[in-house]
């Protein structure tokens, strides 16, 4: 079976340098939930022992980055990459353009995937689609997350990242507080 997704990405993301911007590695620590453990490099790609976050459940998967166009790409269309996945019910996953879209074929291996794969699979491509989002345009605000997510977030598991961005939020709302009480103050104190 196959299942297509919108990016919602300009076409410039066709001309984006993948192998590099994104590694193996990087791709499986952009899933929200997955916990990569042990990643092994082989000669057909990067093999590891993931947690899911969400459900506890322990898996394996393998994983190989593809830059160059297959014969089975979707007419018309300009390759952005492929990811083969090996011991798992995906197949592979092919980003493209067309027609001044950018989408995402997923592959099944079965008829009718679980929900729950399909929901995990969504919940990765729009990682995977956040983090190109930012390696299409070049802004000073682009740049400073590009920098925040390759230094910082995509070196923590999914629990860390909860907690830094708890303490994000709860740090947020401290300063407008103390804001609120410093112009409450300086207007109504004297």
């Amino acid at each position: 079976m196959e299942q297509f997704v919108d990016l919602f990405l300009s076409p410039t993301a066709a001309k984006l340098a993948i192998k590099d911007i994104l590694s193996e590695v990087k791709l499986l620590s952009l899933h929200p939930h997955w916990f990569v453990e042990d990643p092994v490099q082989k000669e057909n790609g990067l093999f590891a022992n993931l947690r899911d976050y969400a459900t506890e459940k322990e898996f394996s998967l393998g994983l190989h980055l593809d830059t160059i166009p297959a014969q089975d790409d979707p007419a018309g269309s300009v390759l952005i990459f492929r990811l083969t996945l090996f011991d798992s019910e995906v197949q592979d996953l092919l980003f493209f353009t067309e027609q001044e879209k950018t989408r995402v074929r997923i592959r099944y291996n079965k008829e009718q995937p679980a929900p729950e794969l399909e929901a995990d699979m969504l919940l990765w491509i729009r990682g995977i689609q956040e983090y190109l989002r930012l390696y299409t345009h070049t802004t000073a605000r682009t740049l400073f997350f590009r920098l925040l997510m390759n230094k910082m977030v995509l070196q923590m598991n999914p629990s860390q990242r909860k907690i830094c961005l708890m303490i994000a939020k709860i740090t947020v709302v401290e300063i407008v507080v103390i804001l609120l009480i410093v112009i409450g103050y300086v207007s109504f104190g004297q």
